[in-house]
């Protein structure tokens, strides 16, 4: 669920960074609370990362025994976050003149945060829903086939067995 404070921080951060560079007032806020969202949104982003980091890493060495290409991508795209997020903040912190939108931090932080964190979406939800992506899935309903498979008629023979319970007090 952590991540999901990532995905939302990136936008946030880009948006406080335009409007704060633009010195904009929009419904009563100015330039200092836009200074304070941004800053905030980035420092945000860097300390959840490491947590997501490691528990993703924890997480997939505990559940399964390979890396497959998108955890390996998805965890270099994690790492590429946490480095430019940090050379963001680092030059966000050490900048005595105030943020300019054609910077090279501005290009970093409108676009470069939001495809990192778009792209780790993407490959986050092709990892954990499968079937949601842009691949063609493999799945076929029961209904194409032929000959047509109720599952019903194919469970039914079953529906009068009794119920498999384990009680785990009894397992040895």
């Amino acid at each position: 669920m952590m991540v999901h404070a990532v995905i939302g921080l990136a936008p946030l951060a880009a948006g406080a960074f335009v409007l704060e560079a633009s010195s904009s007032m929009v419904f009563g806020i100015g330039p200092v609370v836009w200074a304070f969202l941004f800053r905030g949104s980035l420092i945000g982003m860097l300390l959840i990362s490491f947590p997501s980091i490691v528990t993703g890493i924890a997480e997939r060495n505990h559940m399964y025994v390979n890396w497959p290409p998108s955890h390996r991508i998805k965890l270099f795209l994690s790492v590429a976050l946490v480095a430019l997020v940090g050379i963001e903040l680092v030059s966000v912190f050490g900048l005595d003149a105030p943020l300019k939108i054609g910077s090279w931090l501005s290009l970093a932080v409108i676009f470069g945060n939001c495809a990192v964190v778009l792209a780790l979406s993407a490959y986050g939800l092709r990892i954990t829903l499968g079937r949601q992506s842009l691949a063609g899935t493999s799945y076929q309903p029961d209904m194409d086939f032929d000959p047509p498979i109720n599952i019903l008629e194919c469970v039914s023979d079953f529906a009068e067995d009794p119920a498999k319970l384990i009680d785990v007090r009894e397992e040895r």
